[in-house]
């Protein structure tokens, strides 16, 4: 029975479940929800969250889970590291990403000089009229807002970049001469990490500290080389800089 996988396209946690299953080669159906349909959301999951699978009867919920459970079900291809503590560095670094690298998407994202690219993947699928213009003016503002309740939202524009350097700094240097995040195959830290890294991807800043890091820059290749992404909107003109270009904004600071 093919699994159906309802979402939010523009979201990392769905691209992640999409990786996981283009990477066990399973196939599936999507069904994009829009943002206007909470409520159908809610009867899928009470906690009023996507992605979410049908398969064989059962509704599984939470990326981390379906992850899980496609382990489980369909166990070519595992990803979950043999060996005990690359297991445990995986579960570690795929919690990171979901509940940390995540906020910098929602901090970063509505700045000006990304708000657009922004708007337009939140409301790709929404239909035109009143209702699409007003989700555009009002997203921002609080998606912002929950930043700002998290933390990482208070800090300086210039703040929230020197951290997401650090931290790419940090991915970079664990990279250096080694293929995957934990272990000597592609895990589900790989596929949490790359999609939240994709995503961030989609501001320039992201793009050029990125961009600037050799092996986390050639890790990103390898990942969307096993586990492809699919593309949400067309990317503005300055995701296709030059490398040189790329780096040199890596030491821009935000306005």
């Amino acid at each position: 029975m093919t699994i159906t996988l309802l979402q939010f396209e523009i979201s990392p946690f769905a691209d992640k479940v999409r990786r996981a299953l283009r990477l066990k080669r399973i196939p599936f159906a999507v069904v994009e929800v829009r943002l206007t349909e909470r409520g159908r959301v809610r009867r899928l999951n009470p906690a009023g969250k996507l992605p979410v699978i049908l398969h064989e009867g059962r509704t599984i919920a939470d990326s981390t889970e379906i992850l899980r459970y496609l382990d489980a079900r369909f166990p070519q291809r595992p990803l979950r590291p043999d060996d005990p503590r690359d297991a445990a560095l995986a579960t570690i670094l795929e919690d990171w990403a979901d509940e940390s690298l995540y906020f910098f998407d929602l901090a970063m994202r509505p700045w000006p000089q990304n708000r657009q690219w922004f708007v337009d993947d939140l409301l790709a699928h929404e239909p035109p009229g009143l209702r699409r213009h007003l989700l555009a003016r009002a997203i921002p503002g609080a998606i912002l807002q929950v930043a700002r309740t998290q933390g990482l939202g208070r800090k300086t524009n210039e703040a929230v970049v020197a951290d997401l350097a650090c931290l790419y700094d940090a991915l970079d240097a664990m990279l250096d001469g080694r293929a995957w995040l934990a272990g000597p195959r592609l895990s589900s830290a790989d596929l949490a990490v790359r999609s939240m890294v994709n995503v961030l991807d989609r501001t320039v800043e992201g793009h050029a500290l990125r961009r600037a890091r050799p092996a986390l820059d050639g890790w990103c290749a390898r990942v969307d080389a096993e586990a492809p992404a699919e593309g949400v909107s067309a990317p503005p003109a300055w995701a296709g800089l030059s490398r040189a270009a790329s780096d040199a904004g890596a030491r821009d600071r935000p306005e």
